[in-house]
């Protein structure tokens, strides 16, 4: 119980500081990309710890997971893009957010 509960800290605090991230990017402060890139890897790493756990159930779980998995490096990617002074991070961002809508209704 102690670990699913510490696991929902982490989700909580990576996704807080993506976000804080994301619209300090907006107004170009100099410390957005280094929220965001901590955020961002949080989330990737909660993401393997998902797919590594989800080896042995059904197949289903298996293919949502690492769904889950390379749409999360998208957060990597879209960090890559805020650090080169791209707007492309924007449009990584949106496809991770939509695919993890979708992941959210499929999951279950």
């Amino acid at each position: 119980m102690k670990k699913k509960n510490s696991f929902q800290i982490l989700f909580i605090l990576g996704g807080t500081l993506t976000i804080i991230g994301a619209v300090a990017q907006l107004f170009k402060t100099n410390y957005a990309p280094f929220d965001f890139a901590i955020g961002a890897a949080i989330l990737i790493f909660i993401q393997v710890k998902i797919t590594l756990d989800s080896w042995n159930v059904v197949m289903r779980q298996q293919r949502l997971a690492r769904i889950g998995l390379f749409s999360s490096l998208l957060l990597a990617l879209a960090g890559y893009f805020m650090f080169s002074g791209s707007n492309l991070w924007v449009v990584a961002v949106l496809i991770y957010a939509l695919s993890s809508f979708f992941l959210s209704f499929r999951g279950n």
